[in-house]
């Protein structure tokens, strides 16, 4: 998987699924999607090209950040003039972005990444009927190409690690931000369910719901896990605790430390310093985390736009990245790389409105 100049590899652990990914073309594409390899960027012709990206990353998701700063830095290597319009995360403000982005003389309208397909069909359709191109940023659009994380693969990797180190036996839970908010997280936690349904010596607790990105997540965490245990009292009650968006994480932690509770063993999605910096601790009960690298999807949705503007013929596929994984033993040296990417991040998009 290429890092952070594309010549250096980030992330040092693969599953097999993983390994395959990095194998393919593209990046790290999946060898099961259509490959990247024929999409090409047109050599620069004179034309001037203008690409409007909505930024609507919040405080708290740092992944979504470095993606945002990959098409940028990406757009501005190959030639594009950028347009943006800063916001926050949430559907409706992402949305708005979109539309306002219509009216400023754009070639290529990127969308994501929170709204679903169906929400955003209508923006879709007045883009093209404007004659403006459009593509998804982990974010599938009408009519439109896209490069999206690999969330099936995602559940099916951590759901394997789950049930190997609990011998397939015990109770878990999930967690992840509030049900409907974002696909990928619904999807996420309806595999691992699935998955859990087929291992008679295995109970799935109810869902627990981690709130948004406009409010305290790692509070919300907290709370949940304090209330959960509250519901079972017995040490053996809960066996894991699988959240799918680190600030809940995080505050998963804070409720066993709280209650000392032990025997709870704690999975990760999504990296960030904060997290990484607790599940390097040797007495931290986070031991395994996945992430989706939203740094080389940025880098590609940035080339399928500029490829879309210098009037490639560019398919209306989906591509997926793949599924990056670490245990405790290499939380540490990915933290010094993400820390890496997200000082690069944070400068650059001080320009466009932090």
């Amino acid at each position: 998987m290429s890092g952070l100049s594309g010549d250096k590899s980030i992330f040092t652990r693969r599953s097999a699924v993983q390994t395959l990914g990095a194998l393919a073309a593209f990046g790290g594409l999946r060898p099961a999607t259509v490959s990247a390899d024929t999409i090409k960027v047109a050599a620069a012709d004179g034309k001037k090209i203008k690409i409007g990206v909505p930024l609507t990353y919040g405080p708290f998701t740092q992944p979504w950040r470095r993606g945002c700063w990959r098409i940028l830095s990406k757009l501005k290597e190959l030639g594009a003039e950028v347009e943006t319009i800063r916001g926050e995360p949430t559907k409706s403000s992402e949305q708005n972005a979109e539309r306002q982005l219509l009216d400023r003389g754009i070639d290529v309208l990127i969308m994501g990444v929170q709204s679903s397909e169906s929400a955003t069909a209508y923006i879709a359709d007045e883009a093209h009927r404007r004659g403006i191109k459009t593509v998804g940023f982990n974010a599938l659009v009408k009519d439109s190409p896209a490069v999206i994380e690999d969330s099936w693969g995602t559940a099916v990797l951590m759901g394997y690690y789950v049930q190997d180190v609990l011998k397939r036996q015990g109770t878990i839970v999930q967690m992840s931000e509030n049900k409907g908010l974002a696909a990928d997280y619904d999807q996420q936690c309806d595999l691992l369910d699935l998955m859990t349904k087929w291992e008679p010596r295995m109970k799935m607790l109810p869902f627990m719901a981690g709130g948004t990105g406009t409010e305290d997540e790692i509070a919300k965490g907290r709370d949940q896990t304090l209330a959960l245990f509250q519901s079972h009292p017995d040490p053996d009650s809960v066996n894991a605790i699988i959240s799918w968006w680190w600030p809940n994480t995080l505050g998963a932690v804070q409720a066993i430390r709280r209650t000392n509770r032990q025997g709870v063993r704690v999975m990760n999605h999504y990296f960030s310093d904060q997290l990484l910096t607790e599940m390097a601790r040797p007495d931290s009960p986070i031991e395994f985390s996945t992430d989706a690298p939203w740094h080389l999807i940025g880098d590609k949705v940035a080339e399928l736009a500029v490829a879309q503007a210098r009037g490639d013929d560019v398919p209306n596929r989906t591509y997926h990245v793949a599924v990056t994984s670490i245990t405790k033993a290499e939380a540490a040296k990915t933290l010094e790389d993400i820390k890496s990417m997200d000082a690069q991040a944070t400068e650059f998009l001080k320009a466009y409105g932090g």
